[in-house]
């Protein structure tokens, strides 16, 4: 509130102020007037309640390399999973098939990526399988036809 009633207080004055030397000199006090406010708050701040509390938080979020490592590869694996949706789906309008979802199952590899392994897709009722869209998550994701789970929905 003490800042709001200097801000208000320089606006009245700097108005009635009639040369810019004047001006100048009423922002100065009333600048010097808001620092003198903010540092005096800061004075009587208790920082042991603070300190705790951030003591607090970093023993209950240790960050290491290995748990940066870990997230990275959570990223990236969701990046891929989407991805691949996304392509999968899109080749389906494409050929004109209909493809209600699309699901990716990937696994890490030893040389440090994700892969695809598995696909699950729904179709509508009575469609079964289609055999551009089994011929292209082989050749082009590496999904081989057993490893493609079809879904009939209503």
């Amino acid at each position: 509130m003490s800042a709001i009633g200097i801000a208000l207080l320089e606006v009245l004055l700097s108005c009635f102020a009639g040369s810019e030397s004047m001006k100048r000199a009423l922002h100065l006090i009333c600048g010097t007037a808001m620092a003198v406010l903010i540092l005096s708050s800061v004075e009587g701040f208790d920082y042991a309640p603070y300190a705790l509390a951030i003591s607090r938080t970093d023993a209950n979020h240790i960050w290491s390399a290995e748990a940066a490592s870990d997230t990275a590869k959570t990223l990236d694996r969701r990046l891929i999973e989407t991805r691949c949706r996304a392509y999968i789906l899109d080749k389906a309008e494409a050929y004109g098939v209909s493809l209600i979802d699309a699901a990716v199952s990937l696994s890490w590899a030893t040389d440090g990526y994700w892969y695809p392994t598995g696909a699950l897709l729904c179709v509508p009722a009575g469609q079964g399988r289609n055999k551009m869209i089994e011929t292209m998550l082989t050749g082009d994701l590496g999904i081989p036809p057993e490893a493609q789970e079809w879904r009939e929905t209503d």
